[in-house]
């Protein structure tokens, strides 16, 4: 007992030394020291700064905050605030500066009139996508939009694009930012279970339970972002992901999506002639990439074409060859007119060398206390019986072009379209 006396109170003490500590150090910016600031970011604006102030303190910010008003923004009133926080030890109060709320107190009042105005002039599957900015703290925080189609993602940019340029007139010169939220429809199958669907591809993340889709797809335009380019790299990883599920959804068709692969594709046949400006100007935007692990087109003899991944990196030989994943496997089959029973997680098929094949997710070990995946295991049955995939190249990209000839009897090296075909075939 005494001993916990004894720590309470010189954990006590220690607290009010730094309260103590903390208001010796810091103090509010003063009246005159903040409209000394006012004038520096806004120059040129007659500024009018109410006298009377408001003060709240707090264990880890104190806050103390001044009305006023600018002659270019008659309809407004803004607030400025000296604030003080703690960082990084609690109740020890050493940073302090001045902000306002300039940008949410003009972007709140553009936004009312736009809807008043210039959305009305949209359709209405591009109006049903405007979403409004969060009215709560002091500054401006970013929207959140749903997307639920490809389209939506273009019309989402438009959208955004004429609700800069109404802010433009108000002379906002840092613009709002902006979340594209898409949840993925259809299945997503991951090797070990739905938690490991996250390494499918970059950007994709986990839902909260009880949302529409167990996984998202979400980007950010914001600052000085080509808010077309992280459109552009928003589509693509959608029909990525359609690609590696072998499905649709999410407005992805097999029109749009081999549009979409005709446009890699001319990419990829100019690639090697551009300059590395050029390319650099293109990284993100290109999916096929142009190092010894790289994407590639498959004719199948249907459309849309098959994205596959060709590997061939010293630094893991055993696994060089083309992969694709177990639903795009599972389309193969039904392409080449073979049985197939069940789902892209877990099926059965009888290939064309009269086995028995079966593929699912739960085929998987994972070896504990290990860093990555190059060391677990992954297995198919074969007539019921266990059979190792050596040098799967990914948790999901793992069934090589040699299994595939054998279940199928289609190559995949003669059916590669990329641009770089004859190098992919000397190679692999």
């Amino acid at each position: 007992m005494k001993t916990f006396l004894h720590g309470l109170l010189l954990w006590s003490a220690v607290a009010l030394a730094l309260l103590v500590l903390a208001d010796c150090v810091l103090r509010f910016d003063t009246r005159e020291e903040v409209l000394e600031y006012l004038k520096k970011e806004f120059p040129g604006q007659k500024i009018t700064l109410q006298p009377k102030y408001k003060t709240r303190r707090g264990w880890t910010e104190d806050w103390r905050v001044w009305t006023f008003t600018l002659s270019g923004y008659p309809k407004d009133t803004f607030r400025v605030a000296s604030h003080i926080k703690s960082y990084p030890v609690p109740m020890l109060k050493t940073e302090r500066h001045i902000i306002t709320d300039f940008d949410k107190v003009v972007v709140l009042r553009c936004e009312q009139e736009f809807e008043q105005g210039p959305l009305r002039t949209f359709d209405a599957p591009t109006r049903r996508l405007w979403s409004r900015f969060p009215r709560g703290g002091f500054s401006l925080r970013a929207a959140r939009w749903e997307v639920e189609t490809v389209d939506d993602i273009w019309r989402a940019k438009r959208l955004i694009d004429a609700f800069e340029a109404w802010l433009a007139k108000e002379g906002v010169d840092r613009r709002a930012y902006y979340y594209l939220r898409m949840y993925m429809q259809g299945h997503c199958y991951a090797l070990g279970g739905g938690g490991m669907a996250m390494n499918i591809m970059d950007g994709l993340e986990e839902s909260k339970p009880g949302s529409k889709s167990p996984h998202y797809l979400e980007y950010g335009l914001y600052g000085q972002a080509d808010r077309r380019k992280v459109c552009q790299k928003f589509y693509n990883s959608v029909m990525e992901y359609h690609q590696l599920m072998a499905d649709g959804g999410n407005g992805v068709t097999d029109a749009n999506l081999q549009a979409w692969n005709e446009e890699q594709l001319q990419l990829s046949r100019r690639w090697p002639e551009m300059t590395e400006a050029e390319r650099d100007s293109l990284r993100g935007l290109f999916v096929g990439g142009d190092g010894d692990v790289r994407n590639v087109f498959l004719d199948t003899g249907q459309k849309p074409f098959l994205l596959a991944v060709w590997a061939d990196s010293d630094m893991r030989p055993a696994s060089r060859g083309i992969y694709i994943t177990y639903p795009q496997l599972r389309e193969l089959c039904l392409r080449s007119g073979l049985r197939v029973q069940g789902g892209g997680d877990h099926f059965t098929v009888r290939g064309v060398d009269g086995n028995r094949y079966e593929f699912s997710t739960a085929f998987y070990r994972e070896k504990p206390e290990t860093v990555g995946f190059l060391e677990d295991t992954c297995f198919y049955r074969r007539n019921g019986r266990a059979v190792i995939l050596p040098g799967f190249w990914t948790r999901h990209d793992c069934v090589n072009d040699g299994l595939v000839r054998r279940i199928t009897g289609l190559n995949l090296r003669q059916m590669v379209v990329h641009g770089t075909r004859n190098e992919v075939l000397s190679r692999v």
